[in-house]
């Protein structure tokens, strides 16, 4: 079997997430409505690819809840509940909680000044209404409060339930401005700059809650 490149791994890794954004995209907008069937053949030859990434990128979808395997029809679009979205927020707000309290205790000037950064970069992908880099330097900075916190495995339950991809579906769902949601992740970088780890991980439990609260009221199921 001949070896794959570095370079073809990385593209088709770029292509799957990308395929994945694209689907994301379709069911958010309703493009493809719940209980429509999603058909590898015809999705890889609307967007001139192989089938290989389509696969993966449906049975990421799968994982998060968005798409499911029906008997005998294959995989078919979920429909999204206000209770799918709950128990998501619930999960993130327990498990980025701790993650906050524990970085609290343990950052350092370094942390710092990489998590200012990201704020700062965020708050001008905000004023410039630039969604997607907006979405992936949010990701970014609750990601790195995970690493700071150094608990692999909440990191690891983190990553397998795919949070990071709630923060894209929030932000499509979300009424909020951009620049209001950049605000809010200054204020958990206060606490978590001045050592505060409870009021860090209560800011963190209340960003969540106020989230949650603010797309369920928005947030229409078929």
């Amino acid at each position: 079997m001949a070896n794959i490149s570095t370079e073809q791994k990385i593209n088709r890794h770029v292509l799957r997430k990308d395929i994945k954004k694209y689907l994301q995209n379709a069911i958010l907008k309703r493009k493809l409505k719940p209980g429509e069937r999603i058909i590898e053949t015809r999705i890889a030859k609307e967007l001139g690819v192989s089938q290989a990434p389509v696969r993966e990128a449906i049975r990421e979808l799968e994982l998060m809840g968005l798409i499911e395997s029906v008997p005998f029809k294959g995989a078919i679009v979920r429909n999204l509940s206000q209770k799918d979205i709950n128990e998501a927020y619930q999960v993130r707000a327990q498990i980025e909680g701790l993650a906050a309290e524990e970085a609290a205790k343990k950052i350092s000037e370094k942390h710092l000044e990489s998590l200012e950064k990201l704020v700062g970069e965020m708050e001008t992908a905000a004023r410039n209404q630039n969604v997607d880099q907006f979405v992936k330097l949010d990701i970014d900075f609750h990601k790195q409060i995970l690493n700071i916190a150094g608990n692999k495995l909440l990191k690891k339950l983190w990553s397998l339930v795919n949070l990071p991809e709630w923060t894209f579906i929030t932000t499509k769902i979300s009424k909020r401005s951009l620049p209001d949601l950049a605000e809010r992740h200054e204020a958990i970088l206060c606490d978590l700059k001045y050592g505060e780890a409870n009021e860090a991980k209560k800011r963190m439990h209340e960003h969540f809650k106020e989230l949650l609260d603010e797309v369920l009221q928005n947030f229409k199921e078929s």
